[in-house]
């Protein structure tokens, strides 16, 4: 089990990013990820699906690095961490262009690239892009069909109800081979998991607690049957907000996400250890401090929490 993985903080300041990267890498931390919302409604939504009121956890005027920026900028720092989208909204871009995206930077970083999918929930955004947010399950299925085309096969194309092209190259392949760029998918619903088992590698979720993730493996199972897929190809990576609150950091007054993790170091141990009886892979954290001397001090006593157990 890994609980080596971090979302990259908030923040716009390169010398502070490059500074939790590092220190990321240098401690053996597995993967950085980055967020993806290109524009923040200024009109507040009660329908954010990880929060108790449906509100968002940042606010409108907070900025919003571009993702596949951020993380080009951050494998410039770096050479041996994993660098991930969590999750890219995959109906916001071009699928041939997003695919070109995703391949080029894993050539660069020489393979290091993990594409976080998600379908997306905010229909303002999907507005301001002009991206097809009613049909955005379809065109998501439809646009991982064709990264996956793109980056293994020598003769390209596709035909479907949201995309159609053929009689083009696509060069260069991502480096990762032989399936090309690992896919995790994100969501927490049953459609989620058949789209990971249909098109994915790993099953994303966030803010899930490790109960909501038991409940669902006999329908990965399920899903895994119905689809001819090996359930030992279909990993689970689960993604919260953890604070310890007995390693003097203060935790912040933001809105809290369904199933942060807020606790003790005993207390988040035995979640931990839970996480790995259930046969769950990966943990993803973000963290409640932006400081990033703190976020380093919370991956420190990560790792000694991974020590610890084994």
């Amino acid at each position: 089990m890994c609980i080596r993985d971090s979302v990259l903080p908030k923040h716009i300041n390169p010398d502070e990013l490059i500074k939790f990267a590092v220190a990321a890498e240098n401690l053996g931390f597995h993967s950085l990820w980055a967020a993806d919302h290109i524009v923040l409604p200024i009109t507040e939504t009660n329908l954010y699906p990880y929060t108790e009121d449906g509100r968002f956890t940042a606010n409108a005027e907070d900025p919003q690095l571009d993702a596949f920026t951020l993380l080009s900028f951050i494998s410039s720092q770096t050479s041996q961490i994993n660098l991930g989208t969590s999750v890219a909204i995959i109906p916001y871009r071009n699928p041939i262009l997003q695919a070109k995206m995703f391949a080029s930077l894993d050539v660069l970083t020489k393979g290091r690239v993990i594409c976080g999918a998600g379908v997306g929930w905010w229909k303002e955004e999907f507005a301001a892009l002009n991206a097809p947010f009613e049909r955005r399950g379809l065109a998501t299925d439809e646009y991982l069909q064709i990264f996956k085309q793109l980056w293994t096969s020598d003769v390209t194309e596709f035909h479907g109800e949201t995309y159609d092209f053929s009689g083009i190259a696509f060069f260069p392949k991502p480096i990762q081979k032989p399936n090309g760029i690992p896919i995790w998918v994100g969501g927490h619903t049953k459609r989620a998991v058949r789209r990971t088992v249909r098109f994915g590698d790993t099953w994303h979720p966030t803010r899930l607690d490790p109960n909501q993730i038991e409940n669902m493996l006999p329908f990965i199972n399920q899903q895994c049957e119905e689809y001819g897929r090996n359930r030992e190809e279909i990993s689970i990576s689960l993604k919260r907000t953890l604070h310890f609150t007995d390693i003097g950091i203060e935790t912040n007054s933001r809105i809290r996400s369904k199933a942060a993790v807020i606790d003790s170091t005993q207390a988040v141990t035995e979640d931990i250890k839970h996480c790995r009886d259930l046969g769950i892979e990966n943990l993803t954290f973000d963290f409640q401090t932006s400081n990033t001397d703190e976020c380093i001090k919370v991956m420190e006593h990560l790792m000694n929490i991974e020590n610890q157990i084994g």
